[in-house]
């Protein structure tokens, strides 16, 4: 290890200020490792923030001899020029162990650098899984605690920034070491799907009867029932349930068949539900629904048929997820209430399962997550919302792991609440402006300036929550795919 300067003065038991020794300037970075060799008696791991370069000569509040040199081309004296960064503690590693530091930092203590052969990552804990490595140092792979995997992971970047490329070239291949299998909703079909060899696309899909008709309904416009509290009372449903329980659609063999089906079906019981007992006619509303049901079936294409007569179950997709490791759903051919069909079919299925006492080792990897829990879920968005929150609740004791990965963390570009607070280890990359607030809270007050988490190049993320070994954010890269095997390789 090298000195690199002294701690400063007003320094507390969770920061400090490093004011660095001549020279030092050009070789110490924002989101160096130190070690602080506490004059109070222990030693302190900590990581610079929050830099600062300070020449008296050359404030700019005042008119100055200083200014009046640079005025005029020339550089004033430096005698009263210093550079110093703040310092985030990350713990007490007296022992080679990381713990909470409880001592105040003593001003004037000798502060010193882990230099690339000095590796501090084993003080942060041997947990044998890593994802990444620390910023600048591709011989410190970060330490990952897999204990936490089933608290659930949250991805964020924008568009390009790599959150995908780092799923699936760390974030995968860790939760398999740790035993887990792997389910992948791939909402673009682009990002996972090519990779992978086992998949399944949206028409190979059989779904339980309640998202079919959620579906059909969905894609039907609710029949004109616009609202949530109609669409229970909604007669056209209602017929369409009896008709989709009673599970004879299934023998149709194509989509124009299902359709003459549907319509002769649903029109049946809407005349048989309807009909008055003593005049053996049908009323008004009726003859209405009727007519309204006629017009809504013609809105449905063949595709969109097609896409319920698949015949794979979930629970044959989670068979052979457990034989393949690595599961890859595409949904890159559908329209939204498809997809969210499809997911909310799987979903609930897992929730049988658990709710059943069922261990599942089972990682759900859910891409491009606003289109499943946005901020404000409406129509079919609401169950899948409810659907998610529930894996959640539930995960944590059977060994099922969330995965969602967003462009935005919060507001109209992000996603829940409720889901997002139950993700208890983040990844967080380069950001739109608009998350900035949402991501300091995330990130707590670790001294991070939020002017770089919209500047931070691709393959960039700090580390937050659970799984991460230090106490705060630490930022670690991955290396692009061009460097890397392909993960479809392996699996």
């Amino acid at each position: 290890m090298r000195r690199v300067g002294i701690v400063s003065s007003g320094s507390t038991v969770l920061d400090a200020g490093v004011i660095l020794a001549g020279g030092e300037e050009r070789n110490v970075k924002a989101e160096d490792l130190v070690l602080i060799r506490n004059r109070n008696g222990n030693r302190i791991m900590a990581v610079c923030r929050g830099g600062l370069g300070s020449n008296e000569n050359l404030r700019t509040s005042n008119y100055s001899p200083g200014v009046a040199y640079a005025r005029v081309g020339r550089h004033p004296s430096n005698a009263k020029e210093f550079y110093a960064f703040g310092l985030s503690v990350i713990g007490d590693a007296s022992e080679g162990v990381l713990k909470e530091n409880k001592m105040l930092i003593a001003p004037s203590s000798e502060v010193e650098i882990f230099e690339e052969h000095d590796n501090p990552m084993s003080i942060l804990g041997d947990t044998g899984s890593t994802i990444g490595y620390y910023k600048d140092h591709p011989s410190w792979r970060v330490p990952i605690n897999p204990n936490y995997i089933c608290y659930h992971m949250g991805v964020f970047a924008s568009t390009g920034a790599g959150k995908s490329l780092l799923t699936r070239y760390e974030i995968i291949p860790f939760i398999r070491a740790a035993g887990y299998k792997v389910l992948i909703f791939d909402w673009k079909g682009s990002d996972y799907a090519p990779y992978f060899k086992c998949r399944y696309e949206v028409a190979d899909l059989g779904l339980e009867d309640d998202v079919v008709v959620d579906y059909l309904c969905s894609v039907m416009d609710y029949f004109g029932y616009y609202q949530s509290s109609m669409i229970e009372r909604n007669p056209i449903r209602a017929a369409l349930e009896t008709v989709i329980y009673e599970g004879k659609w299934r023998d149709c063999g194509d989509a124009e068949k299902l359709r003459c089906f549907l319509k002769d079906n649903v029109l049946l019981e809407l005349e048989r539900e309807n009909m008055d007992e003593k005049t053996g006619k049908v009323g008004y509303w009726a003859r209405n629904y009727m007519k309204k049901f006629e017009k809504c079936i013609t809105k449905l294409s063949a595709d969109d048929l097609r896409n319920v007569l698949g015949k794979t179950t979930a629970a044959e997709i989670l068979e052979v997820a457990k034989r393949e490791d690595v599961v890859v759903v595409d949904l890159g051919v559908g329209n939204k209430e498809e997809k969210l069909s499809i997911f909310l079919s799987v979903a609930k299925y897992l929730c049988q399962l658990m709710e059943r006492k069922e261990q599942l080792d089972l990682a759900l990897i859910i891409d491009e997550g606003p289109q499943y829990c946005p901020f404000m879920p409406k129509g079919i968005e609401n169950q899948t919302t409810e659907v998610i929150s529930e894996l959640c609740a539930l995960g944590r004791s059977y060994r099922l792991s969330v995965v969602l990965l967003s462009q935005g963390i919060a507001g109209e570009i992000g996603i829940n609440a409720a889901i997002r607070r139950n993700l208890n280890t983040q990844f967080i990359g380069k950001l739109n402006p608009l998350d900035l607030m949402e991501a300091m809270r995330l990130l707590g007050q670790a001294d991070i300036d939020e002017k770089y988490l919209v500047l931070m190049p691709v393959g960039d993320f700090y580390v937050t929550g659970k799984m991460n070994g230090s106490p705060i954010p630490l930022l670690i890269h991955f290396d692009l795919p061009e460097v890397k095997a392909e993960v479809g390789d392996e699996g």
